[in-house]
């Protein structure tokens, strides 16, 4: 007696397989991991620890990839891993090549890319546990929780941030800002929340100790510990994650060609036929129960042509 049973394929056959049947992804995943690799053992050698255990934890990611498809039962389209791998890449070079000392926007372009990312992902968990969203309210659910999960692990992460400079002195994850002006409910004389003290022009902070002694200046303005480093990396990250549900939306009605590029697909359960052996009776009584059915089929279909024959 043989039977359908659902069973997954070996993790080994199924990485050869992707690595085989991909190419353009595994090419991508080589260059990247060799990359990291490489960079920690260059870090090893100069004495950078830090730095290349860093490189290690963005080398797991390529692993950590294909288990991911694997235990979901997902396959991404090769323009997503790209763009994941290029926001990877570029987080990695900005903390630890000092891009983002050279480049000053770097940080905004990455958690602009980071929207992109999290909403498609976002998008792509609520589809692996609803199916396809073959219709249009469906789809408008996808986005919205695409949108909100990419928020939601947008904060999250400035949490993460915040909590790392608080414990450690070596981090300044919520980088500070120089400004020229601010505006304070608690600067403002008989302070009170219907009037603001504004103060404009400022050219430079100098910071004292409690003894009077000059502790530093900060030549160019005033000092923002953070906050507008979170709400702009929030700002860009929403930004970036409505903008790409609005692409989304257009080319729905347009095809579906980005949807098919960003969004991973949900592969179709396989299923194995597993033979039992099953004892010469019982056999015998299934194979007369399937003869019932036949033989009541042949006598219906020669029950029309005795009625004809009556008929003539």
């Amino acid at each position: 007696m043989k039977a359908k049973a659902n069973k997954r394929q070996p993790l080994g056959k199924y990485l050869k397989e992707q690595l085989k049947k991909r190419p353009a992804v595994t090419a991508i995943m080589a260059v990247y991991l060799a990359f990291c690799i490489a960079s920690s053992i260059y870090f090893a050698v100069i004495g950078r620890g830090r730095d290349s255990g860093y490189s290690l934890v963005y080398a797991a990611v390529v692993p950590l990839f294909y288990l991911l498809e694997y235990v979901t039962r997902q396959r991404t389209p090769v323009v997503f891993v790209s763009l994941i791998l290029f926001w990877l890449f570029g987080s990695f070079i900005g903390a630890c090549y000092n891009v983002y000392t050279h480049i000053r926007c770097w940080d905004d372009i990455m958690h602009a890319f980071w929207g992109v990312v999290f909403a498609a992902a976002g998008f792509a968990v609520l589809k692996m546990v609803f199916g396809e969203p073959d219709s249009n309210k469906k789809f408008f659910g996808c986005l919205i929780f695409s949108l909100a999960f990419c928020l939601m692990i947008g904060v999250f992460w400035e949490i993460y941030e915040f909590a790392i400079d608080n414990i450690s002195d070596g981090y300044d994850m919520q980088e500070d800002t120089i400004v020229n002006s601010i505006r304070s409910f608690l600067l403002y004389p008989g302070y009170d929340h219907l009037h603001t003290l504004v103060i404009d022009g400022i050219a430079y902070t100098e910071l004292y100790d409690i003894n009077g002694n000059l502790l530093y200046t900060i030549e160019g303005g005033y000092l923002d510990i953070g906050l507008m480093d979170t709400m702009w990396d929030i700002i860009w990250c929403t930004v970036s994650a409505a903008a790409l549900c609005v692409v989304l939306t257009v080319d729905r009605f347009c095809g579906k060609h980005i949807y098919k590029q960003m969004i991973p697909e949900n592969l179709p359960v396989t299923y194995v036929e597993v033979t039992e052996n099953v004892p010469a009776e019982e056999n015998a009584e299934i194979s007369e129960a399937n003869a019932t059915p036949a033989n009541e089929e042949a006598a219906v279909a020669e029950k029309p042509q005795q009625e004809n024959s009556e008929m003539v």
